[in-house]
């Protein structure tokens, strides 16, 4: 009898031993989570400040394809060129406030600037890891996106586990953007001023002034340009401008083409 209630619970034991971990409650992510081998560490956070390129701005006193007027002695055109340093920097910006739902925890993120508290890197991904917020660091992808994957602090260690739980955000595809600014030059490298002179020996006038960068047009070159009385169109430094009228008093124009 004995020997036939010993192999009546031999195949029950052998099916636990197999039995999947769903069934114990415990998914691949939870035994990730609770493995000691799973802890990460938070690369440093990036530079400051990083260069993206050089632009030229202008300031001009005119706007493309507006119909403007210049009396004799005053300014037809004036353009100041500048250049311009950008750069990305170590902050993000979240113009909306964003909701957190992780199990009973319920966070919000309000909307303002949050300085990158590093780097973590999973397999071929790196992400932004935005600061502590109690015990979580949240994940930011590289195109901004909030990721529902984060962090949780490993108690007494400089260490990070990944939690196995996915958050719930609010809105769900929430986005924040990297922070920029610029170094733009005080004094320009190019600086020119065109002035109405009138109508002379059946020609439309134009005094050309081209500045010495930094004097304000105190300093620099200066020429006389002539074009015909009846001219519709002229070019001007690099400017096309359309005539509309021209007379000892005042010019109408357009510029019509930088």
């Amino acid at each position: 009898m004995r020997q036939a209630v010993f192999f009546f619970i031999l195949p029950i034991l052998a099916s636990c031993a197999f039995m999947p971990e769903s069934w114990l409650g415990l998914s691949e992510g939870q035994q990730e989570m609770f493995s000691s081998a799973r802890s990460y560490s938070i690369l440093p956070p990036p530079p400051q400040l990083i260069f993206t390129g050089s632009q030229t701005v202008y300031q001009n006193n005119y706007v493309l394809n507006e119909t403007a007027s210049a009396k004799v002695g005053e300014t037809v055109l004036r353009v100041q060129a500048f250049k311009k340093d950008n750069f990305v920097s170590d902050e993000f910006i979240l113009e909306r406030p964003v909701t957190i739902k992780i199990g009973n925890d319920e966070m919000k993120l309000p909307a303002k600037k949050y300085q990158i508290f590093g780097i973590f890197e999973q397999g071929d991904q790196t992400f932004f890891v935005l600061p502590k917020y109690n015990h979580y660091y949240f994940l930011v992808d590289m195109n901004g996106q909030i990721q529902r994957q984060f962090l949780y602090e490993i108690k007494g260690s400089h260490k990070v586990t990944l939690f196995p739980d996915r958050a719930m955000i609010l809105p769900e595809s929430a986005y924040m953007k990297r922070a920029m600014t610029y170094d733009q030059e005080k004094i320009p490298f190019l600086d020119f001023e065109v002035v109405y002179d009138g109508i002379k020996n059946n020609r439309i006038i134009l005094f050309y002034k081209d500045a010495v960068p930094g004097t304000d047009g105190a300093s620099g070159s200066f020429d006389t340009l002539g074009y015909p009385a009846d001219s519709t169109m002229i070019s001007v430094a690099g400017r096309l401008l359309r005539i509309i009228r021209a007379d000892n008093e005042q010019i109408t124009y357009i510029v019509v083409k930088e």
